[in-house]
């Protein structure tokens, strides 16, 4: 880095230009810095156990929610000392088992079954 206590006319573009290269990199850090975060604490491994606490943020569910969906055996959980525990791969799974079929999934299964069931009867 250049020293800038004595900038005079001449130099002021090479001054400028160090700090807009100093300032990308900065602010390259600084992402990838929150980038590195964001990825480690909200990204939980296959093997993890999750907490109520971690299941309400990631239903958006209030925690008497959560338990009513565990008292209703509704939702795969572990109970230990009476703690209870969610493992994040059978949460996800569980999210995706009810997943609704889209307009054009729902007319291209009526159209092949239409389709089979007139080769059938002929």
């Amino acid at each position: 880095m250049a020293d800038f206590e004595n900038i005079t006319f001449e130099k002021l573009p090479e001054a400028v230009s160090q700090l807009i290269k100093d300032v990308t990199f900065i602010k390259n850090h600084i992402l990838n810095e929150s980038a590195q975060t964001v990825v480690q604490t909200n990204i939980p491994s296959e093997n993890e156990l999750l907490t109520v606490g971690d299941v309400c943020k990631k239903l958006q569910l209030s925690k008497g929610g959560v338990y009513n969906l565990t008292h209703g055996r509704k939702i795969p959980f572990f109970k230990r000392g009476g703690r209870i525990y969610f493992d994040a791969h059978e949460l996800n799974e569980w999210i995706r088992s009810d997943r609704r079929k889209t307009i054009k999934e729902l007319q291209e299964e009526a159209y092949l079954s239409t389709r089979n069931n007139n080769n059938f009867s002929k």
